[in-house]
């Protein structure tokens, strides 16, 4: 079958995008306007740009009637965000989050998310979460209608028992993604856990 992208409904080319890019890592994004109200959202429209400074992006869509989603304009006012990693235990909260709520509710206290101080950033990050990154907006790119925004990763928190010392290529450190067990997003409600882990050799 030839699909010719123009001729599709903005809903019909977003699911058609979600089921053949997969699966998708999920950045359950936190965070906090600036008179302190939180909030938390799922991205799968999510990847690391760079390592030196580590920094990663998230994509936020707006909401029917081109209204900004809470995310971005949380991190419009104050710079900041927390990805949190998806794991199976959160997933509850990452259904709710993905959810539309008004501004004053938060998705964490809707959820019963248990949140626990960041070290550099003013939005909380999740206990529940094994891994979380403490984020900084360097910039925001408008395509379309779809904001990227770029934030670079100031603190890092890492349960002790998912590094791997030595980690590949003898690096000091490295995250054991069997023992993570992280949850990925597929198209429409499909979710997917983390499958046969193997090793292709390199050059």
């Amino acid at each position: 079958m030839q699909i010719d992208p123009s001729t599709l409904s903005r809903r019909d080319g977003y699911f058609l995008m979600i089921s053949a890019i997969v699966p998708r890592p999920i950045a359950f994004v936190t965070t906090m306007s600036r008179d302190g109200r939180t909030n938390a959202a799922p991205y799968s429209y999510f990847t690391g740009v760079a390592s030196a400074p580590p920094s990663l992006l998230i994509c936020a869509g707006r909401r029917r009637g081109a209204a900004a989603k809470d995310t971005q304009r949380n991190i419009d006012e104050t710079g900041e965000f927390v990805v949190n990693v998806v794991v199976e235990e959160i997933m509850k909260g990452v259904v709710i989050g993905g959810t539309d709520h008004p501004p004053d509710v938060s998705e964490i206290d809707l959820a019963g998310l248990e949140t626990v101080p960041s070290a550099k950033v003013g939005p909380p990050r999740l206990a529940g979460s094994p891994v979380n990154l403490e984020c900084r907006r360097k910039k925001v790119l408008d395509v379309d209608g779809t904001a990227i925004i770029v934030g670079e990763v100031v603190w890092m928190h890492v349960r002790d028992d998912l590094l791997v010392e030595p980690g590949p290529g003898g690096s000091a450190c490295a995250i054991d993604v069997e023992r993570l067990r992280p949850i990925a997003r597929l198209g429409g409600d499909q979710y997917a856990r983390l499958g046969e882990v193997f090793e292709w050799p390199g050059k």
